[in-house]
């Protein structure tokens, strides 16, 4: 099958009702075999827990066979698709109409030099400050992934359940310029108060097609997982990640950016209920 932009769909993984006709037919017509195969993967993992010589000789899941072959013709299926990811970061106007205009870039020393130098133009931000947070010891390490990987790559949710975990998103959207940069300064206040005070909260809705840059092909497996989160606890591979996209990301695929006073921004996150420590200004 090959897909055209004419039956192109944009996918969400936790939103059925997104995904290409076929897809879902297939789905609920194996509902059964991917409920057997979680379920028996689990036990399998409970006899490990007390038996070593179960977790260094599992026993064969019987299901397994037909799981794979459901995997792949799913992949085959979802080629040429695109997968929908949200991007929480932290953003000035005139970053929200650059990435309209130019897409969203992959981190690169040269990008964060660009970043912090259009402050400085822009008046937003004292030499003095870019030229601390350019000679960073820190910030260096991070562009070198030495504490994680984030060069060159775009980081994106592609499960709108994660944009309502506080704990995990709220430094995305408190601290400009994104981990690289705030990493390491959190808790120093006034380097802190600098990037808190730059650009507001923004989510950017994108969608990249599948296969989609990174080493999960088209993440069928993950879409298997959200299709029986509701029966099956704690399904693997797990039905929420973080989402790498080992490129620039065009114009074309930045479907919305979506700013902190948007309704939809608060329909996304649900910040307004979020525990103090983690309340969005």
């Amino acid at each position: 099958m090959t897909t055209t932009p004419l039956n192109r769909k944009d996918i969400e993984l936790e939103r059925p009702e997104t995904w290409p006709d076929l897809v879902h037919r297939l789905v609920e017509e194996q509902r059964g075999l991917l409920i057997a195969y979680q379920q028996e993967h689990q036990r399998i993992d409970r006899l490990g827990w007390t038996d070593v010589q179960v977790r260094v000789h599992p026993p064969a899941n019987p299901y397994r066979p037909e799981y794979d072959a459901l995997v792949a013709r799913l992949e085959a299926l979802l080629r040429g698709h695109r997968l929908v990811g949200y991007h929480c970061t932290r953003l000035t106007p005139e970053e929200v109409e650059r990435i309209r205009r130019d897409g969203l870039r992959a981190l690169s020393p040269n990008f964060v030099r660009e970043r912090l130098e259009a402050l400085v133009d822009a008046g937003q931000m004292r030499p003095e400050q870019c030229r601390f947070f350019l000679d960073s010891p820190m910030l260096q390490a991070h562009l070198a992934n030495r504490h994680g990987n984030r060069t060159g790559m775009v980081w994106l949710c592609p499960n709108r359940s994660t944009l309502r975990d506080a704990a995990g998103v709220y430094r995305l959207f408190r601290s400009w310029g994104g981990e690289a940069l705030y990493a390491g300064f959190e808790d120093e206040a006034s380097v802190a108060g600098v990037l808190t005070q730059l650009g507001r909260p923004a989510i950017v809705q994108c969608a990249v097609p599948l296969p989609a840059g990174d080493l999960y092909g088209c993440r069928a497996a993950h879409l298997l997982s959200n299709a029986v989160r509701a029966q099956i606890e704690h399904p693997e591979p797990s039905p929420t990640f973080d989402w790498s996209v080992q490129r620039d990301l065009a114009p074309s695929e930045v479907i919305d950016i979506i700013a902190f006073d948007d309704p939809r921004f608060e329909e996304l996150t649900g910040h307004r209920d979020w525990a103090i420590e983690y309340r969005l200004g």
